[in-house]
């Protein structure tokens, strides 16, 4: 059976500054119904699993404004515009831990808030890292940390790693089918 479809009649951009657009839009339901609907755009994510030679995986530990606390999470960023996925991983990897990937496979993708956003993040295992160099933006400031997976595991169990897409390729990692 055919899902019915939402459709859009009205957009009006409330707020635009860098990538994130809030759009504010008037809805038709299938049923009929006028909605009215908060859309935050965002081009789209990368998060990067950096894996040494060693078999542990490097965490960057940064300071999340909206939650006023220090966090352990994957090295991420967000795309340049005309920037592919992989391109944005490789030089995020080389801002946030100052290392290159030999090696870069695209794991999963995922939306981290499909209720407020069509964001969507592209989630990489890099290895082979190298030592690289790339200019950090303003408000980057990490500390890094390297740890076993069951580390990892042990610091989600502890509630010291509470970031979702930390979580998300911790346990694409845990299944034992994948790296």
């Amino acid at each position: 059976m055919a899902k019915k479809k939402y459709r859009v009649f009205k957009k009006k951009v409330v707020y635009s500054k860098g990538p994130i657009r809030l759009i504010d839009c008037k809805v038709r339901t299938p049923h009929g119904k006028v909605l009215s609907r908060q859309v935050l755009e965002h081009p789209g994510c990368v998060v990067i699993i950096p894996r040494t030679d060693g078999g542990k995986y490097v965490l960057v530990r940064q300071y999340r404004f909206p939650l006023g606390k220090y966090l352990w999470e994957f090295p991420a960023g967000g795309r340049e515009p005309g920037e592919t996925f992989s391109h944005a991983a490789k030089r995020e990897l080389m801002e946030e831990i100052g290392m290159e990937p030999g090696k870069l496979e695209k794991l999963l993708e995922f939306y981290p808030t499909p209720g407020i956003s069509g964001e969507k993040m592209h989630v990489f295992l890099a290895w082979g890292l190298e030592p690289a160099v790339a200019q950090k933006d303003e408000d980057e400031d990490f500390e890094l940390g390297t740890f076993s997976l069951s580390e990892i595991g042990r610091m989600i169990h502890l509630g010291e790693i509470v970031d979702g897409k930390t979580l998300i390729g911790f346990f694409y990692l845990e299944k034992p089918k994948n790296h």
